[in-house]
């Protein structure tokens, strides 16, 4: 089996770094792209090419839009994979793989392509201060496990079968996936080691307003966020704010089983 891991960034820099190291320990094979950046994300990318040896291919085209990238990406792996004994891992770079449970997953699937739950790391109410310093903070993943809330899918496996193409902006699996997705990889039982961790939550409303200040634009259906000031952002993002799905639950490990029994049908 051959996973290959393909990985899109653009002004990543303050956590790239440690999303690639943690993308290598779990895949045999890292192919990253640059949409562009205006920070030291591409050199951060360059360097960490000449560290691990299984990063087999970056590049940088700025295009505007990351459509383009991840389409070149794909026609990278088909070019020098097998689809018959290959899958497809889309890394995104403010994910963490925490584990190589992929593998384990894969073994026993037959399907062509999988989704995969994730874990957001959120901070409690009113502590953004001691961690919102863009483009840094100070905490460990390991650290954040405590405050993770189970987000939505995020993540996603598939064999690349030559029918499925990128064709989206901002989507992460080329058109016609669906098709062939499974349900989502349950991952409940890994606490506190998912092996999957969004940390966008951790990154802060600053962050999350530089960088996305414009997303309302693209995603109309977070129509009650407002994303026009760090401010407005920490009192109207779920994972900011410590709700989640208009649920009121604690921002910490107990909240999260809590929810997550809720969400099963399970007594709380």
């Amino acid at each position: 089996m051959n996973l290959i891991g393909v990985m899109w960034a653009k002004n990543e820099a303050d956590i790239i770094s440690e999303t690639i190291d943690a993308a290598v320990r779990c895949v045999d094979s890292l192919l990253i792209a640059d949409d562009g950046s205006t920070d030291n994300t591409w050199q951060i990318i360059q360097d960490k090419k000449r560290q691990h040896a299984s990063i087999e291919h970056v590049q940088q085209k700025p295009n505007g839009i990351d459509r383009g990238q991840r389409q070149a990406l794909l026609d990278v792996v088909r070019q020098r994979y097998n689809a018959a004994d290959t899958w497809v891992q889309v890394v995104e770079s403010d994910v963490f793989i925490l584990d190589t449970d992929i593998r384990e997953c894969l073994a026993g699937f037959n399907g062509m392509a999988l989704s995969w739950q994730t874990l957001n790391a959120v901070r409690r109410p009113g502590t953004w201060a001691s961690v919102d310093t863009y483009p840094h903070w100070e905490r460990s993943i390991r650290e954040l496990m405590p405050f993770a809330h189970r987000m939505e899918v995020m993540l996603y496996t598939f064999r690349p079968l030559p029918e499925l193409r990128y064709s989206e902006v901002w989507r992460p699996w080329p058109q016609g996936f669906s098709r062939y997705s499974s349900e989502p990889v349950k991952v409940y039982h890994k606490s506190p080691d998912s092996p999957l961790l969004l940390h966008v939550g951790h990154r802060g409303p600053t962050h999350f307003h530089l960088k996305y200040q414009d997303m309302g634009r693209w995603h109309t259906r977070y129509k009650d966020w407002d994303l026009s000031s760090p401010e407005r952002i920490e009192a109207t993002v779920p994972f900011f704010n410590g709700r989640w799905n208009g649920d009121p639950f604690p921002a910490n490990r107990g909240g999260w089983q809590t929810w997550l029994k809720k969400r099963s049908g399970s007594p709380t």
